[in-house]
């Protein structure tokens, strides 16, 4: 099912000039990005021109004149990404993606105003068609506040119902993609990262310990295999009720990376540094199931007496303690 597709990402001054090299296509070249196909740059158009001289200027210039106070770590502009799922908008054709474009920039338009807007591109040179729109989180009264105009995370996830509805109602066959709080998904612990990668260890050493055991020294060789068993069992156990836990924020996170992977994960320009940090999490999440199965797989290699044994083992050695 093809998903509408609102992203919104914060800048404070230092990273506005950043994004209009990218959105603007002000670089000869983009090692950083090789799907960007400069020959078809041509065919990028603008539904809202760029300023006369630079976004930062512009943004200034609308901020002196307006008479808000700034301050170092102010947001200074809201940068906005609009498309949908690849196989949706790859199949439109040219004037119906602009009309999908535009759409969303009346949408954007009527919450933000118009005269907020800085400039709105559409990139029409990398694998899917995609609309940077950038504004100034100006508000009625005149005071610089993206957190005014987007909201906390329940009014973010009233924007992506209201951008479904408006986008659905002349493509009907566009999903809206469930919110965080619909989902209820919560970081991933630390600790959790910390314990697979000393269980992924502890794995190595077990199965080295049990493929060293032959006829000869069975004894010696079995009994540091189940020492090294024996420690191990109960940070297992540990990791698989949490990885339980995760598995709804986990099954949710393979959806969305699913239905993003084909423009997320090719935003690798500087202004997306923050993007790709996220990816790389959560990355390590689907590394955390892996260990967890990978657990699992040695688990059923061990016979239940011994493993009952073990397991007993460890509950009286927790009950002294």
């Amino acid at each position: 099912m093809p998903y509408a597709i609102l992203r919104f990402q914060k800048r404070k001054a230092g990273g506005v000039a950043a994004c209009e090299r990218h959105n603007e296509r002000k670089k000869e070249a983009y090692k950083s990005n090789p799907d960007i196909d400069m020959e078809r740059s041509k065919d990028n158009y603008h539904l809202v021109k760029p300023p006369r001289y630079t976004y930062k200027k512009e943004i200034n210039r609308m901020v002196a004149e307006a008479g808000c106070r700034t301050r170092k770590d102010s947001v200074m502009m809201v940068e906005t990404l609009i498309t949908a799922s690849p196989e949706f908008m790859n199949s439109l054709p040219p004037e119906e993606q602009k009309a999908y474009f535009q759409m969303a920039l009346d949408f954007i338009s009527e919450r933000v105003g118009e005269k907020n807007i800085l400039s709105a591109v559409v990139h029409m040179d990398e694998r899917t068609p995609h609309m940077h729109l950038c504004f100034v989180p100006l508000t009625p009264d005149n005071k610089l506040s993206a957190k005014t105009i987007l909201g906390n995370q329940k009014s973010l996830s009233e924007w992506q119902t209201a951008y479904h509805e408006r986008m659905s109602s002349r493509w009907n066959q566009l999903e809206r993609g469930q919110s965080s709080m619909e989902t209820k998904r919560k970081h991933i612990p630390t600790w959790l990262y910390k314990l697979g990668g000393r269980l992924d260890k502890q794995y190595e050493e077990i199965v080295s310990a049990l493929s060293d055991i032959n006829a000869f020294n069975a004894g010696k060789k079995r009994d540091k295999a189940l020492e090294l068993i024996a420690a191990w069992l109960p940070d297992v156990e540990k990791f698989s009720k949490e990885i339980g836990k995760q598995q709804a924020y986990i099954d949710s996170l393979q959806e969305r990376i699913g239905q993003e992977s084909d423009y997320a994960g090719r935003m690798r320009d500087e202004k997306y540094q923050q993007e790709l940090k996220v990816q790389k999490a959560n990355q390590k999440i689907f590394e955390l199931q892996r260990t967890n199965e990978q657990m699992g797989r040695l688990l059923s290699k061990i016979p239940p007496e011994v493993l009952e044994e073990l397991q007993r083992t460890g509950r009286n050695k927790s009950r002294e303690r």
